[in-house]
């Protein structure tokens, strides 16, 4: 079962979908069947903590009589959505076999600081991240996002956290690059290959398109 959030876009649906059209959790809506999909919340984030209630509440009634394992994938703010989902679980007694994040981000005003730690029922985690590079974002101050605050910073418990971090853009570590900005196509195609491979040890066989 494989749960997906998609990071923060524009309001109207036909915008959304436009903007994501490409993105890194749109590519794996389409390529898992039966996967179930979220876009992620508003400018000022006040839906993350529903989302994600919505979430752990149809993972756990999609799970009834199942034993297969519960799969979250998050952006953005949809990352952290995630996270919060994963927490949720736990709650329930529910295990996360796997959390892949994309840039997962805590820019929002519902559940502040319930996503710095992923919880410990959560067994393996990818997490691509935007690179601190400060000279990247003294030359692209707005495209590059250098005021989002990362989180999912810390995993509890005994479950295998790989992080990696890429030069570019918020939206090319999510599979939106911006044209203009150099490098930035580069940037999401590395982001694919790194973690497309994360999802293929899994046992997942996604490969992702930057």
């Amino acid at each position: 079962m494989i749960l997906i959030i998609d990071g923060t876009g524009p309001d109207t649906e036909m915008d959304y979908k436009a903007a994501m059209a490409n993105s890194f959790c749109t590519q794996i809506n389409n390529a898992v069947p039966d996967s179930q999909y979220w876009r992620g919340p508003t400018l000022l984030g006040r839906e993350v903590s529903q989302i994600a209630s919505n979430v752990a509440m149809s993972a756990t009634s999609g799970l009834k009589g199942k034993s297969e394992p519960v799969i979250l994938v998050g952006y953005s703010r949809g990352g952290c959505a995630a996270i919060i989902a994963a927490r949720r679980l736990k709650e329930q007694g529910v295990k996360v076999d796997s959390l892949f994040l994309f840039d997962a981000v805590d820019m929002q005003t519902s559940d502040l600081h319930l996503s710095q730690i992923i919880t410990d029922n959560v067994s393996f985690v990818a997490h691509a991240r935007s690179a601190h590079s400060f000279g990247f974002w003294a030359q692209n101050p707005i495209a590059s996002r250098w005021y989002f605050v990362n989180t999912g910073r810390w995993l509890n418990g005994d479950g295998v956290y790989r992080r990696h971090s890429f030069t570019g853009t918020h939206g090319a570590v999510g599979g939106c690059p911006w044209g203009e900005v150099h490098g930035d196509s580069d940037c999401s195609k590395s982001v694919a290959q790194w973690m497309s491979a994360q999802f293929v040890e899994r046992g997942i066989p996604i490969q992702l398109k930057g």
